[in-house]
């Protein structure tokens, strides 16, 4: 669910730097502006399917393998109570 979290205001925040970004093209009335609803509409990732699907397993996998969720929660926790 953390994942997802920060997934989630990853991309929230990749869109509003689109928007303010075309916002201050539209203001310097820049040429060849694409449309707002261009810039945010986008699609989501294909499935990934057979020999990909794998890799993608074992690069997660080889990612994770040494991370110790315990000690990231602390680190977390640290860091919203500013400590």
């Amino acid at each position: 669910m953390a994942i997802e979290a920060s997934i989630w205001r990853d991309d929230r925040r990749q869109e509003l730097d689109i928007v303010q970004a075309w916002s201050t093209a539209m203001l310097i009335r820049a040429k060849h502006i694409p449309s707002l609803k261009q810039l945010l509409n986008t699609k989501p990732a294909k499935p990934l399917h057979g020999k990909e699907l794998e890799k993608r397993r074992r690069e997660f996998k080889d990612m994770t393998a040494n991370i110790d969720l315990n000690k990231l929660a602390d680190q977390l926790k640290k860091v919203k109570h500013g400590r």
